[in-house]
């Protein structure tokens, strides 16, 4: 066996460590489960939850724009999402977005957290002569 080769071996397994890290931490917080609103009222508990929707029309603003109030649908299912904190840019009808919080006593999902999903820029069908 050369000489060298236990040293490359060594680098290479350096290397590949520390790209699988990368690519570990970049889907990490992709990765998370979150549940449909169907999901959630199928067993609601009065426990945090993750829950995707779709929010609808009809959004109301307060406090500058850092309170929002507004319905979030998945399917049939849907459900009203209370939210103070900053809200992203594209958050706006249409826009999926992910919210983290529990159902209160009063039928509301209190949300402690808000993101929008990134519309994407491919469509699934093809331009016309494309």
């Amino acid at each position: 066996m050369p000489p060298h080769l236990p040293r490359w071996i060594g680098i290479a397994l350096v290397v590949l460590a520390g790209v699988g890290y990368l690519i570990y931490s970049a889907t990490g917080s992709s990765a998370e489960y979150y549940e449909t609103i169907g999901e959630m009222r199928a067993h609601p508990s009065g426990q945090d939850a993750r829950v995707l929707g779709t929010v609808q029309p009809g959004v109301q603003r307060s406090a500058g724009g850092l309170h929002v109030r507004f319905l979030a649908a998945d399917g049939g299912a849907t459900m009203t999402v209370d939210y103070t904190g900053t809200v992203p840019d594209i958050f706006r009808p249409g826009i999926k977005v992910v919210v983290d919080g529990h159902i209160g006593a009063d039928g509301v999902f209190h949300a402690r957290s808000l993101q929008a999903k990134c519309p994407s820029k491919f469509s699934s069908t093809s331009p016309a002569g494309g």
